[in-house]
């Protein structure tokens, strides 16, 4: 049996009904889940800093570990 594993080699990405620039910002692509639940989160941290004082509530991964 040849088991080979598949490779992924070209991503094609067709863009449509593109609007001006002058519209407002686009949506930058990822292809990172880790870095898109970030981006995610970080306007609800934003929102609850600025509603109950600045560093209440961080990302767990500014917090030191205690052993």
């Amino acid at each position: 049996m040849a088991l080979q594993r598949a490779r992924v080699r070209r991503i094609v990405l067709t863009a449509e009904d593109l609007d001006a620039a002058e519209e407002g910002p686009g949506t930058q692509l990822s292809l990172d889940p880790e870095r898109e639940a970030r981006l995610r989160i970080e306007p609800v941290l934003d929102r609850l800093n600025a509603r109950w004082g600045h560093p209440v509530v961080r990302p767990t991964a500014a917090y030191r570990h205690v052993s």
